[in-house]
C-alpha cells in the first residue's frame, strides 16, 4: 500500500471524528460538539490556505506539510518544537538536499552526514525530513543516541503499520514509537518503543522487541526474539546488516493493551506480511510493567539510533477519531461554521451558527489535519496555542 493512496489512512491526524449532527440552516440554539479534535481555523495564513481548500472540496494537507509540527528528542535532550532546535556545532547544519543528505560544510571543511563532530543530538533531530519517490520519513545520521520524532496529537487506540530499511550495512536499530509521555513536570521523555536489529544493539539483539526508555535509557525491555534472524557485522548471516533489507511493524492499541507485530526479513520495494507468532502483547495497566505513565492518549512516532539512512515508508494510521467527511468546519477567527454541501463535494456557510459557541469554553481543540492547538476562551474570544 502506497503512502497516502488513501485518504482515510493518512497516519490518523488528518481527519475528524466523526460527528452526530445533522446539518441545519438555522438553529434556535446552536448545537455542541464533544470531541476535543475538530477541523478548526484560525487567523494564520496557512490556515486561512487550509480553510478555503476544504471549502472548495480539495484534499487536506500531506504529512509534508505537517512535519515541522512534530517533537523530537534524542538522548537526555527533548525538543518541543524544531524551531527550539539549536545546531551544534552551528556550521554543521546546512541544507538538506531531495535525497536527506546534507551539504559540505566550508568554513570549517566538515561532511555532516558523516562527520563524528556533526554526530550531536541537536543535528540527530534537524536530520528528519520527509522525502518522495517515494514517499517516506528518512534519516540520514548513524546518530549516538536514541533518536525519536513523535506527532503533536495523541491517541490511545489506533492501528499503525510501518516498513522500516536502510541502504547502509551497519546493524543496528529502527523502531516504532508506541507510546510518547513527556512529563510536563521535567521534561522527562517517557518511551515504548518496537525496535528491530540486525543483532548490533544490545537490546533486542535477537532482532525483535518492546522497550521502554527514559530518556533514550533502556530501563525494561519486553521479549527479545528472533524474527527471521539476524546478520550482525561480525557473527551472523552474511555479516551485512540491513544493506537494503526491510521489514513490515504493525501496532494495535486499544486503551491499555498494546499489540506488537513485525514481519521477516525481505528486500526490494514490499516487505513480507506480518507473521503472526511475532507477537508481543502488554497491559499498560499491569503496574508489574511499570509502564502505567503511558495510560490515556498519548503521542507516537518513529525512532532510529545507529543506524544510518533509516527509512520509514508505507506509512498508515487508523484510529476511530478519522472520518473522511466530517460535518462541520470551524473558522475561529470569523466565527463562522460551514456543514457539508448535500453534493458531497465541499462545504457551505451555515447561518446563524458561531464557531465558538457550537465548540463550547474554555477548551483545548485540535485540528487533525494541520495539527493546530486552539483554546476557546469565550464566545468571542480563542487563543492559537
Amino acid at each position: 500500500m502506497k503512502i497516502f493512496n488513501k485518504i482515510n489512512i493518512f497516519l490518523g491526524f488528518l481527519f475528524l471524528f466523526s460527528i452526530s449532527c445533522k446539518k441545519s440552516g438555522y438553529a434556535p440554539s446552536p448545537p455542541t460538539v464533544d470531541s476535543l479534535y475538530q477541523l478548526a481555523y484560525g487567523s494564520s495564513t496557512s490556515d486561512r490556505t487550509q480553510l478555503a481548500n476544504r471549502i472548495s472540496g480539495n484534499v487536506p494537507p500531506k504529512f509534508a506539510e505537517v512535519i515541522s509540527k512534530w517533537k523530537r528528542f534524542s538522548g537526555t535532550t527533548y525538543y518541543p518544537t524544531v524551531a527550539s532546535i539549536v545546531a551544534t556545532p552551528s556550521y554543521c547544519q546546512t541544507t538538506l538536499d531531495g535525497s536527506g543528505m546534507w551539504a559540505n560544510s566550508t568554513s570549517p571543511v566538515a561532511n555532516p552526514n558523516t562527520d563524528g563532530v556533526c554526530n550531536t543530538a541537536s543535528m540527530n533531530s534537524l536530520s528528519w525530513i520527509y522525502l518522495t519517490g517515494p514517499d517516506r520519513l528518512f534519516n540520514i545520521q548513524n546518530t549516538s543516541n536514541y533518536n525519536g520524532f513523535f506527532s503533536s496529537l495523541k491517541f490511545d487506540t489506533y492501528t499503525a503499520e510501518a516498513t522500516l530499511s536502510s541502504t547502509d550495512i551497519d546493524d543496528d536499530a529502527i523502531g516504532v514509537a508506541i507510546a510518547v509521555y513527556v512529563d510536563p513536570s521535567n521534561n522527562d521523555v517517557h518511551t515504548l518503543s518496537a525496535y528491530r536489529t540486525q543483532g548490533g544493539f544490545p537490546a533486542p539483539n535477537l532482532g525483535w522487541g518492546v522497550l521502554y526508555k527514559l530518556n533514550g535509557a533502556v530501563v525494561r525491555t519486553f521479549d527479545n526474539k528472533s524474527v527471521g534472524g539476524v546478520n550482525t557485522n561480525g557473527s551472523a548471516g552474511d555479516r551485512l546488516g540491513w544493506n537494503g533489507r526491510n521489514t513490515q511493524i504493525r501496532i494495535e492499541r486499544t486503551g491499555n493493551i498494546v499489540k506488537a507485530y513485525t514481519s521477516i526479513w525481505n528486500t526490494g520495494a514490499t516487505a513480507s506480511a506480518i507473521d503472526l507468532t511475532s507477537l508481543i502483547q502488554l497491559d499498560l495497566s499491569d503496574v508489574t510493567n511499570g509502564l502505567t505513565m503511558f495510560i490515556g492518549a498519548q503521542s507516537y512516532g518513529y525512532e532510529t539510533i545507529s543506524q544510518a539512512r533509516a527509512t520509514f515508508s508505507n506509512l498508515t494510521f487508523i484510529t476511530p477519531l478519522a472520518n473522511a467527511d466530517p460535518e462541520y468546519l470551524f473558522d475561529l477567527r470569523d466565527n463562522l461554521v460551514y456543514t457539508k454541501k448535500s453534493s458531497g463535494v465541499g462545504y457551505e456557510l451555515v447561518t446563524g451558527l458561531k464557531a465558538l459557541d457550537m465548540l463550547g469554553y474554555p477548551k483545548i481543540i485540535t485540528n487533525l489535519e494541520t495539527q493546530g492547538e486552539f483554546q476557546i476562551n469565550s464566545s468571542t474570544s480563542f487563543t492559537e496555542l
